[in-house]
């Protein structure tokens, strides 16, 4: 009962303060019958909490700050010309390489590159003329005589006289042209070829001229 007599106490106050067109009442209330009320009230729940108190931040300190230079596009031209400076070494750089490559390097349509020790396996695919003209300027004359001889089988092939085959010996083109009528000529020039390359016969400049002759007739 107390209690409920403190709520309407309480309740009606503020409709005074509040309401318009109306005259405020006013209920005297003895400090008896308040304090007879508020006996078995319990206040000490109702104590608001204390915030802590907030962190403060240390204030930034004063001086040239390198971010507030930062040019943006600045940066983003030098890193343009940066890009384009690297993209043109290495297109240089390339260039150059192409330029040391030796000039008689030639490919083959397998992706091989053809040199000397593979001529035979790519007999129609390089220029023997080329290979001839470079082991003659070095003074490699078995080379000379070995690179004729292939130009004599890249001919016979071409005119149909011999079935060219990386897998075949001289033994067998012999056997394919022994009714051509230069059979005897091709006999003589393999068997040059086979003393000097195969035999290690030495030969020198004069000893190939002897020889040479034999293999222009029969080109």
């Amino acid at each position: 009962m107390r209690t409920i007599l403190l709520f309407c106490c309480l309740l009606f106050l503020p409709l005074g303060g509040f309401a318009q067109g109306t005259t405020a009442v006013e209920r005297p209330v003895s400090e008896q019958q308040w304090k007879k009320a508020a006996a078995d009230l319990d206040y000490s729940k109702d104590v608001p909490k204390q915030e802590k108190p907030k962190k403060k931040q240390a204030p930034l300190a004063d001086g040239p700050n390198p971010l507030r230079n930062f040019n943006t596009a600045l940066w983003g031209n030098v890193l343009q010309i940066l890009v384009l400076l690297l993209a043109v070494l290495a297109i240089g750089y390339g260039i150059y390489r192409m330029l040391q490559e030796p000039r008689n390097r030639r490919i083959a349509r397998d992706g091989a590159e053809i040199t000397e020790e593979n001529l035979e396996a790519y007999l129609h695919e390089t220029d023997l003329d080329r290979f001839l003209r470079e082991a003659l300027a070095r003074g490699d004359y078995p080379q000379a005589v070995r690179v004729y001889f292939l130009q004599v089988i890249k001919h016979l092939s071409e005119s149909g006289a011999i079935l060219w085959s990386k897998e075949k010996t001289n033994r067998d083109y012999l056997r394919e042209m022994r009714a051509h009528p230069q059979f005897t000529a091709f006999q003589r020039a393999t068997g040059t070829f086979e003393r000097v390359w195969y035999g290690n016969v030495p030969l020198d400049a004069e000893g190939f001229e002897r020889v040479e002759p034999e293999f222009k007739a029969l080109l």
